[in-house]
């Protein structure tokens, strides 16, 4: 019996042993681990002191490792003129890539003091890398002391695969984009001089809603009852698919920012010289970064002037005391951004340096012939709205590689924010696979007047969501 016993263990023993060796040779190798530079050529301007270069993995690093990278300069040196973090020896230096990280960077720093022709350059060239990790395409990387007017480019945007962590802002001309945070921010104050506004992080799925009270500390709790069922894109998914449906949806759109980036049609009412007109605001911050994606709680907030500035207070709902954030108005910047956790923090880069972004963002969508509601879409393109214009060309018109400076006459740009928006792309929602549409392309004009097209070329990279791909050629320089 107790030989009977032994058998039979060893059996399954053997049996489980089979199984996991079966099991091994049948999961499928993953894909190489590209590790290459954002892009080929950047411009390091007079007005910069410093330049961020990034790497990019097609995927998250298995262990930690190491990228070496050759510096050739030309018309510089090292130490006289420039340096670099981390510090390079003998022209070389190796920068850290955590695992389970898909970037790395380094940064280049003008020497203080140093003058420029604008006719130097630096060549960057990845010459080694960790053994999980297999150099791509794009293994070099020439920096220019002068602004660029990149002739043509192609990258793979760094939105942080598919939980979309990040908002990436693009830069055509410059050939760069530049990633961030989605969750760095909380609320975005105009740099208008004739506008104060507060915008919300759409990103994260924000939405506001005004008491009729000005006294942060007067309110509680008890103010907010019946919010929980509402104010939030998941209660108002849920309130349409209900019959009939409730009153308070029709009205949902008003807790949003437009769209559009029409700033006259913002949850926050333009924040008044009038005490008495700023209300207390109850804020839904949305969700973050996860799976599931992690509720970010909520805040009160109240906007007052300060002259031409602003005063933000905040506190958690049930605090009888706040905060006190001072943000200043930068008129190079279209907003200055603000954080409850950390304050005035920077986000967007200043509003001549980029023309579009990509980002996840609250938008519309219809529910019947009348009503529309707030609607949470995934890879979105938005234009810079202090100046950018896109329009949209079918390539039954006219083909991409065939488009050249006399297609432009006659088409009608937009500034809309959504100008491009999500009509790059198809599917994505409830049993539908996304994809791009490869019967249009976009002509962007930018404030510089430069006129780029751009295509989209992939809206996922190995699969995944949240890295889409574009081209983009100049097709008119500025005069």
């Amino acid at each position: 019996m107790m030989n009977t016993f032994f058998k039979t263990s060893l059996l399954l023993i053997v049996l489980s042993g089979l199984v996991i060796l079966v099991s091994c040779k049948d999961d499928p190798e993953l894909p190489e681990n590209l590790t290459a530079f954002e892009s080929d050529q950047l411009g390091l301007a007079s007005a910069e002191t410093e330049l961020a270069i990034n790497l990019q993995l097609t995927r998250e690093a298995e262990v930690e490792g190491t990228a070496t990278i050759l510096i050739e300069p030309t018309g510089l040196t090292y130490g006289t003129d420039f340096t670099t973090e981390p510090n390079a020896t003998a022209n070389s230096f190796a920068i850290t890539i955590p695992a389970g990280a898909t970037t790395a960077s380094f940064k280049v720093k003008k020497t203080a003091g140093a003058l420029f022709d604008g006719d130097e350059k630096i060549k960057f060239t990845i010459s080694s890398l960790a053994p999980s990790l297999v150099v791509g395409t794009k293994k070099e990387l020439t920096v220019t002391f002068a602004e660029i007017i990149a002739a043509s480019g192609a990258f793979e945007i760094n939105g942080g695969g598919a939980l979309y962590p990040n908002k990436v802002f693009i830069d055509l001309s410059a050939n760069r984009q530049t990633a961030i945070a989605r969750t760095s921010w909380d609320l975005a104050f105009s740099s208008s001089a004739d506008e104060f506004r507060v915008i919300l992080n759409s990103p994260n799925g924000m939405l506001a809603r005004a008491l009729d009270k000005t006294d942060l500390n007067a309110v509680t709790a008890a103010d907010t009852v019946g919010f929980g069922a509402q104010l939030s894109l998941n209660a108002i998914f849920s309130a349409i698919t209900t019959s009939p449906l409730p009153e308070w949806v029709k009205t949902a759109t008003a807790w949003m920012d437009s769209p559009t980036g029409d700033w006259s049609k913002t949850a926050i009412a333009s924040v008044s010289t009038t005490l008495a007109e700023n209300k207390v605001y109850i804020i839904n911050r949305g969700t973050g970064a996860g799976s599931p994606s992690p509720a970010l709680g909520w805040k009160k907030i109240r906007v007052i002037r300060n002259g031409s500035n602003y005063t933000l207070q905040h506190a958690d709902i049930g605090a009888t005391t706040f905060t006190e954030v001072q943000v200043t108005k930068n008129t190079e910047y279209r907003f200055q951004y603000v954080s409850f956790a950390t304050g005035v923090v920077s986000v967007e880069p200043a509003k001549t340096k980029w023309d579009i972004a990509w980002t996840g963002f609250t938008n519309t969508t219809p529910i019947d012939a009348t009503n529309v509601v707030p609607y949470y879409f995934q890879d979105v393109i938005l234009s810079n709205t202090a100046g950018v214009q896109a329009v949209q060309v079918l390539t039954s018109a006219v083909s991409y590689e065939a488009f050249a400076e006399a297609n432009i006459t006659g088409l009608s740009f937009s500034t809309s924010q959504i100008a491009i928006g999500s009509a790059w792309r198809s599917g994505g929602g409830p049993g539908t696979s996304p994809s791009i549409r490869a019967d249009r392309f976009y002509v962007i004009k930018d404030i510089d007047g430069n006129y780029y097209k751009v295509k989209f070329t992939a809206l996922t990279t190995n699969g995944e969501r949240g890295k889409p791909q574009i081209a983009f050629a100049l097709v008119k320089k500025a005069s």
